[in-house]
């Protein structure tokens, strides 16, 4: 099958969305497809120029789209392309594109994670097609307050399906060398560095654990700013900032990490239904997780699968810290995280939401 793959993403973006949508366009490929991934052309400041090695994709064919289009321009200007390539369906992460391409009968499907509460016409134009149009065939979220909300909204529960992140397994679980020069014990945490993310609660922790070395691994330059003025007003020589990495460079430091922190924080809306890139990509690494007991993280696992910690409490992180290096060696964790990895793989992801939209060919899996 020839599956159009449709975003306004930039080649060379380190964004979560950009890594999710070229992610899941790789685990189309994989089931066997023919996967063409319609984006904006790369940023000039584009983080290397070969989006494959950027990114551990080199099965998924790029066609970009010229110039600066604004939402609909762009829109209008995939489903024409995508019309003419004579692809057999879509997935976007788009509203414009498949809801023109659905309209002229070509099988579609739409992935959103639009917050409760937002206004967005199209969204609700997109709702409404899954009861209007046959070939709007599925609208995929991550969580299930969102299918409830969408649904809410106006669209078919038949046609509103909860696929969480994935993880490349091959990417996650291939060996790297350290990059770390001290023994450690070293904690990480790979994401952007938001507020919401926890991110404060990690650096007060860092004060109360000076033997620790804590990484961050990830966000914007103003954001790395912010927190670097804190470390230094607080004397912190304990906490390193990494900035952002490409995609593909980013495995050794989970996999060596001896402790990873997966902290949002409970004071945003998100709380509720958050679906984490790096929740898969920490099981597969097989270190021990320390995450905050949001709705969402405690929804997502089994209890057992993480050591809790009270969502912006910086004594209760460095407690579960603490508990977690002592069972750093727990084979049987180990173990039981990667199996759940498995379970969220890019390739099964795919299938999932080929299968929603009732798209899947049998036998073509890799």
């Amino acid at each position: 099958m020839r599956l159009a793959v449709v975003s306004q993403i930039q080649p060379g973006s380190l964004r979560a969305h950009a890594i999710n949508v070229i992610k899941t366009a790789g685990g189309f490929a994989r089931l066997g497809h023919d996967v063409r991934l319609y984006t904006l052309a790369p940023a000039a400041d584009a983080h290397g120029a070969d989006p494959a090695r950027t990114y551990h994709e080199s099965h998924v064919h790029w066609v970009t789209c010229p110039g600066e289009p604004d939402d609909e321009s762009f829109g209008r200007w995939a489903a024409r392309t995508i019309l003419a390539d004579q692809c057999d369906a879509v997935y976007g992460r788009n509203f414009w594109a498949p809801l023109l391409t659905s309209a002229c009968g070509l099988p579609s499907i739409v992935e959103t994670h639009a917050h409760i509460g937002v206004e967005n016409g199209l969204l609700d134009q997109t709702l409404a097609a899954t009861r209007a149009t046959p070939a709007m065939r599925a609208i995929i979220t991550i969580a299930p307050i969102l299918r409830d909300h969408f649904i809410e909204r106006g669209a078919e529960p038949g046609r509103v399906h909860v696929v969480p992140d994935g993880v490349d397994l091959e990417l996650f679980t291939r060996h790297a060398p350290s990059p770390f020069e001290s023994p450690g014990p070293n904690i990480v945490y790979s994401g952007h560095l938001y507020d919401y993310k926890g991110i404060p609660t990690v650096i007060e922790a860092a004060a109360l654990l000076p033997r620790a070395s804590f990484h961050l691994v990830g966000g914007l330059p103003e954001d790395i700013a912010r927190h670097q003025r804190t470390i230094t007003s607080r004397g912190l020589t304990n906490v390193h900032l990494h900035g952002l990495l490409a995609h593909a460079q980013v495995p050794p430091f989970v996999q060596h990490a001896d402790v990873l922190l997966l902290p949002p924080s409970a004071r945003e809306v998100s709380k509720d239904w958050t679906s984490p890139v790096k929740l898969g990509e920490y099981l597969a690494s097989g270190p021990p997780i320390v995450a905050s007991s949001i709705p969402a993280l405690v929804r997502a696992v089994p209890e057992s699968m993480f050591i809790w910690f009270e969502p912006d409490d910086a004594t209760s992180l460095a407690r579960a810290i603490s508990l977690a290096l002592e069972s750093a060696c727990d084979a049987t964790g180990r173990a039981s995280r990667l199996a759940l990895a498995r379970r969220l793989s890019y390739t099964a992801r795919a299938s999932r939401i080929l299968d929603a939209g009732r798209l899947s060919l049998r036998g073509m899996a890799a």
